[in-house]
């Protein structure tokens, strides 16, 4: 007698023992094949809504304010001597620490202009830069 023969006569004679073998191997391999599938799905759920929360360094420019309560009352505040960042000092963020891990810049103008007799607000951005930061935007229609 082989080796083999020995073991196959073996598993004929415990028919029960082999099926609950089987059973326990096939329900273990599905339990970690599960697993492994969960934990990437939950994993690739998480990285897509840490981008949804947007930056996490915002460099603005500097400002004085002064905030004014009375009677323990706030009544707001103002802000004076306020500065702008320039196009030209966006090559410094390349000198931050960890300035690897900038994924885009992405300037916005804001101000106040005159159009005829009326003031309006001016908001302008960079649509390529924003849309690397907020991939969940979605564009409709044409420019």
């Amino acid at each position: 007698m082989k080796l083999h023969t020995i073991s196959i006569n073996n598993l004929k004679r415990r028919k029960a023992k082999m099926a609950f073998l089987t059973i326990g191997l096939m329900v273990g391999i599905a339990t970690i094949v599960s697993l492994v599938t969960l934990t990437r799905s939950m994993s690739s759920d998480i990285e897509k809504k840490m981008d949804e929360f947007g930056a996490n360094i915002l460099i603005t420019p500097s400002s004085n304010a002064l905030s004014m309560n009375y009677g323990g009352i706030s009544l707001g505040g103002v802000a004076f001597d306020q500065r702008e960042i320039l196009e030209k000092d966006l090559a410094q963020i390349k000198t931050i620490a960890n300035h690897m891990n900038v994924s885009a810049v992405a300037p916005k103008v804001l101000g106040g202009v005159k159009v005829g007799n009326h003031d309006v607000m001016l908001v302008g951005v960079n649509f390529d830069s924003e849309l690397k930061m907020k991939q969940w935007w979605q564009i409709f229609g044409e420019a």
